[in-house]
């Protein structure tokens, strides 16, 4: 796979060491992941009127049909109680083919209340037990599978700001985080992410081949597969 991209990340490498032209992935679209970033979109401000905040949080990376489900726990705050740093885990790395695949989608998710009442503390009703999350996180990646979570933050959109003509400034929206600078990247093989990409664009590619077949006559059928018209027994005569 070919990675176009001014920027870099952690399994670009792999590239170099599996060169294949025929899949391209075009990454300009990209930004980088910072933690201040991250800790944007770990404020849920949630439980804010109350004497003990919701320090940790779920982050779901799906790249293709690869899943890695992350706990991230707020370790600072401001004198806002806005989040200013976090130490993230990975819970559970696993492939789900009954999903749709997506290039890359990195969001902070909420589970149901039937789930939360599984991994709450038994004091704090407002809080994760995180023993009970390790022990459950199959449950949880099951009902990941099943749809049955919403997103609260999609971490994989992120506006830069630039400045313009006579000062004026100018928004890009870009859509595919860089993973190297947020913490992610040490806790993933890189090549298993460098493959889920490779195996996107791969099925993405037969996909429409498959696509653009089904709108051919017989003939063209024919000659794509390599046999003469005028001799092949299923061409004209």
């Amino acid at each position: 796979m070919r990675i176009i991209d001014k920027n870099t990340d952690f399994y670009d490498f792999y590239q170099n060491i599996y060169r294949d032209n025929s899949v391209t992935f075009d990454r300009t679209d990209s930004f980088l992941l910072t933690k201040e970033i991250m800790c944007d979109h770990l404020d849920s401000r949630r439980y804010r009127f109350l004497n003990e905040t919701e320090r940790l949080n779920f982050v779901l990376l799906q790249v293709c049909n690869s899943f890695w489900l992350f706990l991230a726990e707020i370790t600072a705050e401001n004198d806002y109680r806005r989040p200013t740093d976090y130490k993230i885990e990975l819970l559970k790395n696993w492939k789900c083919y009954d999903k749709e695949r997506k290039m890359i989608s990195l969001d902070v998710i909420n589970f149901g209340i039937a789930a939360y009442r599984l991994i709450q503390q038994e004091r704090h009703w407002n809080l994760y037990d995180k023993e009970k999350i390790i022990n459950r996180v199959n449950t949880l990646a099951e009902l990941i599978d099943q749809n049955d979570f919403e997103i609260r933050s999609s971490i994989d959109c992120h506006t830069i700001c630039k400045s313009g003509k006579r000062d004026e400034i100018i928004t890009i929206d870009k859509h595919i985080p860089l993973l190297k600078a947020c913490g992610i990247a040490e806790l993933i093989d890189p090549l298993e992410i460098y493959l889920a990409f490779e195996e996107y664009f791969s099925l993405e590619k037969s996909s429409a081949e498959r696509t653009e077949s089904n709108g051919l006559t017989n003939d063209e059928k024919i000659g794509n597969h390599g046999f003469d018209l005028k001799k092949s027994f299923r061409g004209k005569p």
